[in-house]
């Protein structure tokens, strides 16, 4: 499956973590304009109450001038790091954006690679199908028990039961065969077998 694959699941991996990141910050942004919000309510009606003319008191009026200029500075203050919030979710969903671009990435190279991989599958298909109905034709006229015969010195020599003529012996084991053997072999009337590993000789 394309979420098996170890490519696409770093991806994801990444962009989960990407998103986490973006959505910690936009909160974190989004908490800091609330404060900021709520700390100019405060100051604007802080002003109301120092310039509306109804306080007369000169303490009183005193004590909402430093709380002004008290509310004024932490506003500043928040708006700097409001700034900084800001650019931080900025940049967090910059990566989000490019982690998501990999992991379509990552995705369709998987998918690219499995197409190619398939069409490969399909070949080695129909060359085995092609071969196994090249070999039934070629084995058809055999006798069932020289297939037999076949077979199980296939097992008991390692896959190789017949072995060609070379040099005058066998090409397997290397036994030098007396005139007699080389004939019948090149007549081809019968089954001659190698005195020495066993599997059948033939002649090129």
């Amino acid at each position: 499956a394309l979420s098996d694959d170890r490519r696409v699941k770093a991806a994801q991996k990444k962009l989960d973590l990407a998103k986490t990141n973006s959505q910690t910050r936009q909160a974190a942004l989004k908490q800091i304009e609330n404060s900021v919000e709520d700390q100019r309510l405060k100051r604007k009606l802080n002003q109301a109450s120092l310039f509306g003319g109804k306080v007369k008191n000169p303490k009183v009026l005193q004590d909402l001038q430093m709380e002004s200029e008290a509310l004024a500075r932490y506003i500043s203050k928040l708006e700097d790091e409001q700034l900084e919030a800001m650019i931080a979710s900025e940049a967090a969903n910059e990566a989000l954006n490019e982690a998501e671009k990999a992991f379509q990435q990552a995705k369709a190279t998987t998918i690219e690679e499995n197409a190619s991989l398939l069409g490969e599958k399909t070949k080695l298909e129909d060359t085995l199908e092609r071969l196994l109905r090249e070999k039934e034709a070629v084995l058809q006229p055999i006798p069932p028990a020289s297939l037999k015969m076949y077979e199980n010195l296939r097992k008991t020599k390692r896959g190789t039961a017949i072995a060609a003529i070379s040099d005058g012996g066998c090409s397997s084991c290397g036994q030098n065969l007396t005139p007699a053997d080389l004939q019948s072999i090149r007549a081809a009337n019968e089954i001659v077998f190698c005195p020495s590993c066993g599997r059948i000789l033939f002649s090129n």
